[in-house]
């Protein structure tokens, strides 16, 4: 091998293994929250004891000391302007009154329960892993790449799923073909990591991110005089997720076949070191049959109940979308009134809590019937332990959104938040109202610094905790909405994901590598990944720039823009 390229390989592997070093310093997600809201609390007490005061267009927000004696007020933006919304009759009372209410105030805590609950019925039966199997091996060879991405980036909608089954098979597939087999994992590990935010459906992570968003957005709507805040909701971001979708099968596919794969070279089948994969029964696939059977019957009975099929705009187990189906919501006058939906994508069925338990009757009725079907269930009670492991799965997050809740109020109800927003907007508001070159510069800003800020900091969550009390206000104030800023967060944070050390299944991939090449390590994987890490980060941008200017909408009734 060339001396240059010896070194060049030494240098990128000498510039990863400091990111990991830097990354592995710091602590624990929950601890940093745990200090990080302790900084807050301190903070918070020293610019409250020097009387420190957020101005803003439609107020002023004197920081509250929240380790103080004095009685503090936390303001609110009303429909008439600043106003009280609660009173304490001093910090500690605050401290210790409030946190259950941070805690259980969530919402994406229910929303995340009950679609896991339905998720796990669907893995521990084993009709997922069933799935990926049937459509791998049914796949042509030259459709196996854009297939295994597609698997790969729908995979996401499960916990570990993706990882621990789909990436194996994979490799296992490529190496069956005669392909390399690691162009296959790297094609599974592009979809399931890179394309993490990408999906056909409403996934978890839109549910984990929205309770930051909307905190962060009602510090917004105080900055931008907005009222953004309330129409959020896990579908915001779904039309433009919907197509990144085919955006990332596409730039994968063209990054594995026709760079990754020609560069490893053909493979030397006698270094592998693989076991022969479980066979399907003949009870397996009869059960995935009958299955595809019900699943297609119900999805048949989900589109009838819910698409109009007259001209007079009726659903027929709804009523008269015009009229029923918006619910409640408040009219001109910031009442609670009965609110025609002017479309039917604004109706209930894109609203958030009704998309979640359509997901979850589709995925627990294909857990269920799978699972009796096949035998995996014998009786009722088997049910039970399938839901409780992916309860189980779910513990960490828990653990992690109790100490969030507590960061996320305590920045919000000491004003630190408006004084931080209002800071960002002062240098915001000088860039030329109505800048769309300037909006489209801040908007591949933020993607680039979310991207860089993934490789040393784990966790979509626990990174948007951090920076969207800051970001979602302050790109508000240049005009963006709350859901447009989330969407190109989410962007940066899954591009660098397959190159950044501190991903928990980094180690877990490179021992399926081992299987195939016995000295394949962390440095291999990231190399390996790092075409597809810049192809998806710029790719996925230029793609956002193009919707942005085309103002086509994100989701139900949102777009990047105000």
């Amino acid at each position: 091998m060339d001396v240059s390229v010896k070194s060049q390989k030494k240098q990128k592997q000498g510039f990863m293994d400091k990111i990991e070093k830097l990354g592995n310093k710091l602590p624990h997600p929950v601890l940093m929250f745990i200090y990080i809201a302790a900084f807050v609390l301190v903070l918070s007490a020293i610019l409250g004891s020097l009387g420190v005061v957020a101005k803003t267009p439609l107020g002023d927000f004197p920081i509250n000391n929240l380790l103080g004696q004095k009685p503090i007020e936390v303001l609110k933006v009303g429909a008439t302007g600043t106003e009280v919304a609660e009173r304490y009759s001093n910090g500690l009372s605050y401290v210790i009154g409030t946190a259950i209410a941070n805690f259980m105030n969530m919402y994406a805590i229910g929303t995340i329960l009950i679609i896991m609950l339905a998720i796990g019925l669907m893995e521990q039966s084993g009709y997922l892993t069933m799935a990926m199997k049937s459509i791998v091996q049914a796949t042509p060879m030259k459709l196996v790449t854009p297939v295994v991405i597609f698997l790969g980036v729908m995979s996401n909608m499960a916990s570990d799923a993706g990882y621990v089954v789909l990436i194996p098979l994979a490799a296992l597939m490529y190496y069956t073909l005669g392909r390399n087999p690691i162009a296959g994992l790297a094609a599974g590990f592009a979809g399931v990591s890179g394309g993490f935010s990408a999906n056909l459906f409403v996934s978890s992570t839109d549910a984990l991110l929205l309770p930051f968003t909307q905190a962060a957005a009602e510090t917004g709507d105080a900055m931008a005089g907005t009222q953004l805040a309330g129409t959020l909701s896990v579908t915001s971001n779904w039309f433009f997720m919907m197509a990144s979708t085919f955006l990332i099968i596409l730039i994968g596919t063209i990054v594995v076949d026709k760079y990754i794969e020609p560069r490893l070279g053909k493979y030397n089948k006698a270094e592998a070191e693989v076991e022969p994969e479980h066979e399907i029964t003949q009870a397996e696939k009869s059960a995935y049959k009958f299955t595809n059977k019900i699943m297609l019957l119900l999805f048949a009975l989900i589109i009838l109940t819910a698409l109009p099929i007259d001209k007079n705009n009726t659903i027929p187990l709804v009523g008269d979308l015009s009229t029923t189906v918006e619910l409640w919501g408040k009219d001109a006058e910031g009442n609670a009134a009965l609110v025609a939906a002017d479309g039917f994508l604004n109706s209930i069925f894109f609203k958030g809590d009704m998309v979640i338990m359509i997901m979850f009757v589709i995925f627990a009725v294909s857990g269920l019937v799978y699972g009796f079907k096949s035998g995996k269930f014998k009786k009722a009670a088997d049910i039970v332990p399938a839901m409780v492991r992916a309860m189980a799965d779910m513990a960490p997050i828990i653990v992690i959104l109790f100490f969030v809740a507590q960061f996320i109020n305590y920045f919000n109800d000491s004003h630190l938040g408006v004084y931080v927003a209002s800071l960002g907007a002062n240098l915001v508001s000088k860039i030329p109202e109505g800048s769309m070159f300037m909006n489209i510069v801040l908007m591949v800003a933020f993607i680039f610094l979310t991207a860089f800020v993934n490789l040393f900091m784990g966790g979509a969550s626990s990174k948007w905790g951090l920076l969207a009390p800051i970001f979602v206000p302050m790109l508000m104030v240049a005009g963006f909405t709350p859901a447009g800023v989330q969407l190109i967060y989410r962007i940066g944070d899954s591009s660098t994901n397959v190159i950044s050390p501190l991903m928990s299944y980094l180690g877990v991939i490179v021992v399926f590598g081992q299987k195939y090449k016995k000295e394949f390590g962390v440095g291999n994987l990231i190399s390996t990944m790092m075409p597809i890490a810049i192809a998806f980060l710029i790719g996925w941008t230029i793609f956002a720039i193009i919707w942005a200017l085309a103002g086509a909408p994100i989701g139900p009734g949102t777009a990047i823009f105000m």
